[in-house]
């Protein structure tokens, strides 16, 4: 019983102080410009993907329902976002971002960058490496939503990294 609660307690503490800590840590960069991480993260996935990806792509690359995409995506809207009807079939529209969309993602993206390469000053990338594979394999364990399933593991890290050099 000891080995439990010392394992709870712990686990308790790096909830309460640790993850949210890091959590609003993360998301602040995006914070600063008026917008939530996940909104951050869908201007990310259209820039990346170059005008070229719908809103039914991103609900499935984010996990959500088509219905929690767009009511993020409504608010993207009104100034970062437009939807451009595809060529070949109208019906189809695309997400585009405006220049101020296009902006606001290149310069959260810069300073999520910038604070990963501070950290790598006293914690290196071998280890927080190390550290997203531990929690990556504990999260397809125990917590993702089909835990049998393994996920299918996004690495942008190389992809981050060159295109913050560049």
């Amino acid at each position: 019983m000891n080995e439990d609660m010392e394992f709870f307690n712990r686990f308790s503490h790096m909830y309460l102080h640790g993850f949210k800590n890091l959590s609003d840590m993360f998301a602040e960069p995006a914070t600063e410009h008026g917008i939530t991480l996940d909104e951050f993260y869908i201007l990310y996935d259209i820039a990346e993907a170059k005008g070229k990806i719908r809103l039914m792509d991103i609900a499935e690359s984010h996990g959500v329902t088509r219905s929690a995409i767009s009511r993020l995506i409504g608010r993207l809207l009104r100034k970062d976002l437009y939807q451009e009807a595809e060529d070949h079939d109208r019906r189809n529209k695309v997400l585009k971002l405006t220049p101020e969309g296009a902006r606001i993602e290149h310069e959260v993206f810069t300073e999520l960058i910038q604070r990963n390469r501070e950290w790598r000053q006293s914690f290196s990338l071998a280890k927080q490496y190390q550290t997203l594979n531990l929690v990556e394999e504990f999260m397809d364990k125990f917590v993702n939503e089909d835990a049998s399933k393994q996920t299918k593991k996004t690495t942008y890290a190389d992809t981050d990294l060159k295109r913050a050099e560049a």
